[in-house]
């Protein structure tokens, strides 16, 4: 059974490194050289493609994951508007979701960015570099951690972020707690465990910052967790196996 895996977290290595375990056939596919680093071990293509790109990569394929992250939105339309248009098995892979009580929810990076606007202190933005410069309202007041690529520190270079760390996840309780001193508030996304959020949210806690979380976009067509997809693609290849042997006039 041949699967093709959009990836570039560490959810999809994983996922990638579980199905070739059960026999299939896995090509991973991922947007950056980064993304390909962490899908180490695998058969992995690095390269942007929109749908007609991802239609041409599916097109032998039995069955698509997609491992994307939580916020690749348009990513995620893409792959799930290929599968449907040429008539492909997709599944979708979800991360756990992270419940704070204590923190204020956005329904984007702009919006926390403007509210931060009217609060006084030092802000710590951990949301990556896509829409860092969102926050060059705010002046002088804003730290933040992204990726150590050079993609990314070409992107950062003029956005008039005054303290950027280049560093290479995952971060610990420890690291966090370094990084995080001297702010006051918290911005992220929800990365769930993978994306360290239960070490983020504790070192916020123990500093007694204001945590600002940006909701996930929705997701349209569901989706599954790991083990839930995994124990689905496994079910489909003994499937297939029981075809094979049906139409070979084997018992």
């Amino acid at each position: 059974m041949r699967i093709v895996v959009f990836s570039g977290t560490a959810d999809g290595r994983k996922m990638c490194e579980r199905l070739s375990a059960h026999g299939a056939d896995v090509t991973a596919y991922v947007a950056t050289e980064y993304g390909a680093e962490l899908m180490r071990g695998a058969d992995v293509k690095a390269g942007r493609l929109g749908k007609d790109g991802i239609c041409g990569v599916i097109s032998d394929a039995d069955a698509v994951v997609d491992a994307t992250h939580p916020y690749a939105k348009v990513v995620s339309e893409n792959i799930s508007s290929a599968c449907s248009e040429i008539g492909k098995r997709y599944f979708r892979l979800i991360r756990e979701t992270t419940v704070c009580d204590d923190a204020l929810y956005f329904d984007s990076v702009a919006l926390a960015a403007d509210y931060l606007r009217g609060c006084g202190g030092r802000v710590f933005v951990s949301t990556g570099s896509k829409e860092l410069g969102e926050f060059s309202v705010i002046g002088d007041r804003v730290s933040a951690r992204v990726l150590d690529t050079p993609e990314v520190r070409e992107k950062c270079a003029g956005l008039g972020i005054d303290n950027l760390m280049f560093k290479t996840p995952p971060f610990s309780y420890e690291d966090d707690l370094t990084d995080f001193a001297g702010c006051k508030y918290l911005v992220t996304k929800d990365g769930g465990k993978t994306g360290g959020m239960p070490e983020k949210l504790r070192a916020a806690k123990h500093l007694g910052m204001t945590v600002l979380i940006i909701r996930r976009p929705k997701e349209k067509n569901g989706g599954m967790s790991f083990d839930e997809l995994e124990h689905c693609i496994y079910r489909l290849m003994e499937e297939g196996v029981a075809d094979e042997k049906d139409n070979s006039g084997q018992p």
